[in-house]
């Protein structure tokens, strides 16, 4: 007889949260198509599998229709790691562009890496090799493609936006000579109820043949608004309703309805089997708190900071009026982390670190908190007095706000203690954030049961992003309670393997959020109905699924 596994290890040292599992981008909400967002996301470690969106595709564009022409500046997009990462860019300029300035194209900052920091900012970075941009992506015209190879990554950010311009190693001239004209950006955003086109080329549930670009209808259903997703918080995105939009779409253009004026580029949406709030579910923060979606819900960046540093010649942050953050505030180093307002040491506390930019010689900081989507950090009132900044840092470690809150600590540098000259540290500030979460998952825990000829094998299912971890305990049905706190142990992962001989048998479950907020215990027969046959778990195999079982 199978004997309850060990009593569980103290709460401080038991957490294994899912997130350890998301190295890198899994761009089930941000647009991006690549290896890793076209494969089953650790499905075989019991995580949840979000649905895939192949429902309301977008119609392709014909390159000879009127929206061909028009469109004719958007395509295809290779970077990322090893250039194996696909999105949407578009050729664009200033009106009357220098014709022997190298051409330059807007997409996504997560197209360029999807690791870029809270307060990361990429200027004037050689591009690998193997990054190239194919204009007039369409259906129709295969044989008509032409890639051009990136250059330079002119800039690229995930602070405040999500926007990156890519310089070609091509001339405006010879975009030209095969009739790519750039489009001019708009220095107007989107305003909520304004109706909306978007081109982009879409990867992730689609077939491999119809991979090009397509021309979304959509609509403007709020503006300003402020979005946070996994470690990024952006200020004015855009909510659409824009339908078809997957894996690939990120960086397309968005327009206004006649597809004249380019106000945004497509970066995000609230992935459909997703729960809570974290990567590939974007939420909103409000005055009342952190805001779920509904599914599929498409956020778009607007245009207007790049429209103010175009000029003829190219993308100039020195140009007078722009409005692209330069990247020289001070440096912030902070977990980002969920927690409950009160823990086994205390109140719970920033953990934030602050020095100045390796860019810059700030020798002051300032500092003010607030919520997000509610504290403005470029807003001067309310920050304490400047602070000396020594060279080594500074810790900021108050006790963080007790309310079930986004939490956002800006950070300010400057030369002098009078913050009253301080004007361009208070534009572009840093910040740092935390979550404070003293509630209880939303959903129960969840076991997945496969029969086997002589076992079941069984493993607890990661609902991300309500429950990240488990602890588990089974044995026979008659002595087991679930109730009982004693013989928990940390699932890590690995299927368990019960005896059919020595059934029935009862799983005990305890799920967990990213803040160890805890489920009830929830006892689960086995067998149960719902098993799923060997059969069944062999489809599975050869889709990438369950690890094989021992035979």
């Amino acid at each position: 007889m199978k004997e309850n596994l060990v009593k569980t290890v103290p709460s401080s040292s038991r957490r294994w949260p899912a997130v350890v599992a998301l190295s890198g981008l899994i761009a089930a909400g941000l647009l991006t198509g690549g290896v890793i967002s076209q494969t089953s996301y650790f499905w075989g470690d019991g995580f949840a599998k979000p649905s895939v969106r192949t429902k309301s595709q977008a119609p392709l564009i014909d390159a000879s229709s009127s929206d061909g022409k028009r469109f004719r500046a958007s395509g295809r997009l290779f970077s990322g790691p090893g250039g194996g990462t696909q999105c949407t860019a578009t050729l664009v300029s200033a009106p009357h562009p220098v014709a022997s300035a190298r051409a330059l194209v807007p997409t996504n900052g997560h197209c360029v890496r999807d690791t870029l920091k809270t307060n990361e900012v990429v200027v004037g970075e050689a591009a690998p090799q193997g990054w190239t941009f194919t204009p007039a992506y369409y259906h129709d015209n295969v044989t008509e493609h032409r890639t051009f190879a990136v250059e330079r990554v002119a800039y690229a950010t995930m602070k405040d936006t999500d926007i990156a311009v890519l310089e070609l190693r091509a001339t405006y001239r010879d975009l030209a000579k095969v009739k790519v004209t750039p489009r001019t950006v708009s220095a107007d955003k989107p305003v909520s109820g304004q109706a909306l086109r978007a081109a982009h080329a879409p990867v992730v549930g689609v077939d491999p043949g119809a991979q090009f670009l397509r021309l979304s209808t959509c609509q403007a259903k709020a503006s300003a608004v402020a979005t946070h997703e996994h470690t990024w918080l952006w200020k004015d995105t855009t909510r659409t309703d824009c339908l078809g939009i997957s894996g690939g779409s990120s960086g397309g253009v968005v327009t206004t309805e006649d597809g004249d004026r380019l106000v945004a580029l497509l970066n995000t949406v609230a992935t459909p089997g997703y729960l809570g709030c974290g990567l590939g579910r974007p939420c909103e923060g409000t005055a009342t708190g952190l805001v779920v979606p509904r599914d599929d819900t498409v956020y778009a960046v607007p245009v207007d900071r790049v429209a103010s540093c175009l000029d003829p010649t190219g993308l100039r942050l020195d140009k007078r009026g722009c409005r692209l953050d330069p990247g020289q505030q001070v440096d912030v180093v902070f977990s980002g982390r969920e927690t409950q307002s009160q823990t086994p040491g205390g109140p719970a506390r920033w953990d934030a670190h602050v020095s100045p930019a390796a860019t810059s010689q700030q020798k002051y900081a300032a500092f003010k908190t607030g919520p997000f989507g509610v504290v403005d950090c470029t807003d001067p009132v309310g920050y304490s007095r400047p602070q000396p900044l020594p060279p080594t840092g500074l810790d900021y470690t108050d006790v963080l706000p007790t309310g079930d809150r986004l939490h956002v600590l800006c950070a300010a540098g400057g030369l002098n203690a009078e913050s009253e000259t301080w004007e361009n540290s208070f534009q572009y500030p840093a910040y740092a954030f935390a979550r404070v979460d003293n509630a209880s998952p939303t959903v129960p825990p969840k076991l997945d049961i496969a029969e086997y000829e002589d076992s079941y094998r069984v493993r607890p299912e990661f609902l991300l992003w309500e429950i990240t971890f488990y602890e588990i305990k089974y044995g026979p049905r008659a002595t087991t309670d679930c109730d009982d706190g004693d013989g928990y142990a940390p699932y890590r992962r690995v299927p368990i393997s019960l005896s059919k001989a020595e059934a029935p048998w009862t799983v005990c479950l305890i799920g967990y959020d990213n803040a160890n907020n805890a489920t009830s215990a929830t006892a689960i027969p086995v067998p149960s109905t719902g098993v799923r046959s060997s059969r069944s778990v062999l489809r599975l195999l050869t889709l990438g699924g369950l690890p094989a079982p021992s035979r």
